[in-house]
């Protein structure tokens, strides 16, 4: 196994059996550079590759952050909803991005098993778009959408912070998503109403970030007027 990566072991709170998982050395993890989406490069090996673990026993999947938390009622949807139909198959040691992708898709299929929060789907939506786009495949955009409509949801009807997720960067998700996916006059007023929160104040960083993706999108949508 690549020096970069090391085991896990740890109990599936679905099967109960004892699992490993692969994750990466945190002095590994080299940013390179970042998207405006906060999508990161890394020099070397990418631990987003290793984010999504897989019970090889029972098909379980989820993020890593929140694999053991799961309740008695999840779990037990799990284990009627997908385990009965799992074939039996290792996740562990070093992935590509095709195999990631499959890993990741596996717990956004989970997610939708125990009816999981919009913040959480749209989490794992946007690494699948991601992953997507190091492929530079067109589906990426198909898993933007989704994650927008996770992002629009989460910001309408759960209390924030969630999680890590404060209500500006889901605010600013919201309006570089709509970008991304071609809907530049949403993206403008997003990106409009979060510079002018004076909350969102507080996040220099991100409302500079918000600016410059606001000029952009305005600028995309003057030139969208000129060519039709």
């Amino acid at each position: 196994m690549n020096d970069a990566l090391y085991s896990k072991e740890l109990v599936c709170p679905v099967c109960k059996n004892k699992i490993e998982v692969t994750k990466v050395k945190s002095k590994a993890c080299v940013v390179s550079s970042k998207d405006t989406d906060f999508c990161l490069y890394y020099e070397g090996i990418n631990p987003i590759l290793y984010e999504a673990w897989v019970c090889e026993y029972c098909g379980y999947a989820a993020l890593g952050e929140r694999f053991e938390e799961l309740t008695d009622k999840q779990a037990q949807k799990i284990k009627t909803g997908i385990s009965p139909y799992w074939k039996s198959r290792s996740f562990n040691g070093e992935r590509n991005i095709d195999l990631a992708l499959e890993a990741y898709k596996l717990a956004l299929y989970n997610l939708q098993k125990i009816e999981a929060k919009s913040s959480e789907l749209a989490k794992v939506c946007i690494r699948i778009a991601w992953l997507y786009r190091m492929k530079k495949d067109e589906r990426e955009y198909d898993f933007l959408k989704h994650a927008l409509r996770f992002y629009l949801d989460t910001y309408e009807n759960e209390k924030f912070p969630v999680n890590k997720l404060d209500e500006y960067t889901c605010m600013y998700m919201i309006a570089e998503l709509y970008r991304r996916t071609g809907n530049v006059d949403e993206a403008v007023l997003w990106f409009s109403r979060l510079i002018t929160s004076p909350g969102a104040k507080e996040n220099k960083v991100l409302v500079e970030y918000a600016r410059e993706q606001y000029y952009l999108a305005k600028e995309q949508k003057e030139n969208s007027k000129q060519i039709s």
